[in-house]
């Protein structure tokens, strides 16, 4: 049983670093990325760190740090946390009425993953075990998971994939989902440049209705394909969903944009999705994204961790993987982010497709206090 414990200060830090050569979807491009951390403190001396989403729009993480600090955080003044993952579904039915009455339903489930992932991780430190360690349902989180190399510069592939195997990457996801023609151009592309054992994942970013979803999928039919992420909008009917996914052999993947378990299992029980991607920052924090593991294990479908944040939700999304077991891969990106890697310690090596899951107590990772004012934008203190 997790020892209980009382958050009495919460440190919330906006950060944010300008680049050149951001991610490109058919969304929008990212030439700035952001974070949006948290550190927790208990009374009983103990901190924990977590992360909320906030990749865009491009000042996302200013707005999300005042929410916290005007509306979630004083709610969390003094209250006795005695089971660690009982915290989100109180704070999700608090704030239920308000994410209705503001229509920012994202930014608040946004937070709330935050407050999740660290106090998960004063848990785990309290326990004097891993974040692995708690999330495990039985036996010990694995050392590796495996992960996939995400958005490479498709203007650079065959400079990049060459390099990125030689790093150590075995599977890498493209972004499709602006012209079709363009995007079967750069499919054959990777295909002449990548070596033949490499995997290939897609994201359409919910760019295609049924109709265009199911033509798209049917000419992938005589490749090898592990997922094409959100062929069609998130949102969409599960009859939509169940409708692309009878219409090709393609493995379907989502998860990012879905935001309820009850949601996710839909998809999982009517195998409309082979493969589910929660993201602990984004909805559910590490507790979501263990509970939709295990129940898409449970019923044979494979579980990825999306990720396309700091280094601080990357080391969160490892343990979680590490605890479930199964084949998934957790998302890497491909891109510049100094907010992955110059923002404290976190072996980014990959090995044969493998990355080692962060040793140490509770996540196992902590912002480096300089790097940390150095990133910084904008911060509060709430006690």
């Amino acid at each position: 049983m997790t020892a209980s414990f009382t958050p009495d200060r919460f440190e919330v830090f906006a950060l944010s670093r300008a680049v050149d050569g951001g991610p490109k979807s058919s969304l929008a491009p990212m030439p700035t990325r952001n974070g949006l951390l948290i550190r927790v403190t208990s009374r009983e001396g103990v901190s924990g760190w977590g992360e909320a989403w906030c990749n865009y729009p491009p000042r996302g993480n200013h707005s999300k740090l005042m929410l916290l600090q005007d509306v979630v955080l004083p709610t969390m003044l003094g209250r006795r946390v005695d089971r660690w993952d009982a915290l989100r579904p109180q704070l999700e039915q608090e704030f239920s009425r308000m994410m209705i009455h503001t229509g920012e339903y994202g930014p608040f489930t946004h937070c709330i993953a935050a407050l999740d992932m660290a106090v998960a991780d004063i848990a785990a430190r309290l326990q004097n075990q891993s974040l692995g360690e708690l999330l495990c349902a039985s036996g010990a989180p694995e050392p590796t998971v495996r992960v996939y190399c995400s958005t490479p510069d498709v203007e650079r592939l065959e400079t990049l994939i060459p390099e990125f195997e030689a790093a150590g990457h075995d599977c890498f996801k493209l972004k499709v989902g602006f012209d079709s023609e363009r995007d079967f151009r750069v499919i054959d592309r990777f295909r002449d440049c990548a070596a033949p054992t490499t995997s290939l994942c897609m994201d359409a970013n919910q760019n295609w209705d049924v109709e265009q979803a199911s033509r798209f999928l049917n000419r992938l039919e005589t490749q090898a394909v592990e997922f094409v992420e959100e062929p069609i909008s998130a949102d969409a009917p599960a009859g939509d969903w169940q409708s692309v996914a009878r219409a090709t052999s393609v493995p379907l993947a989502a998860g990012e944009n879905i935001t309820s378990e009850a949601r996710f299992r839909e998809h999982i029980d009517d195998r409309s999705l082979a493969v589910v991607q929660p993201d602990v920052a984004k909805w559910g924090g590490v507790s979501g994204a263990r509970d939709v593991g295990r129940h898409a294990l449970a019923q044979g479908s494979r579980c990825c961790l999306h990720y396309m944040g700091t280094a601080l939700g990357l080391a969160a999304s490892m343990h979680c993987l590490a605890a479930m077991g199964g084949d998934g891969r957790v998302e890497l990106d491909a891109n510049p982010n100094p907010l992955r890697t110059a923002l404290g310690e976190l072996d980014l090596t990959v090995s044969k497709g493998c990355l080692n899951v962060p040793t140490g107590k509770g996540i196992g990772f902590e912002p480096d206090p300089q790097s940390l004012t150095d990133f910084s934008v904008a911060q509060c203190d709430v006690h």
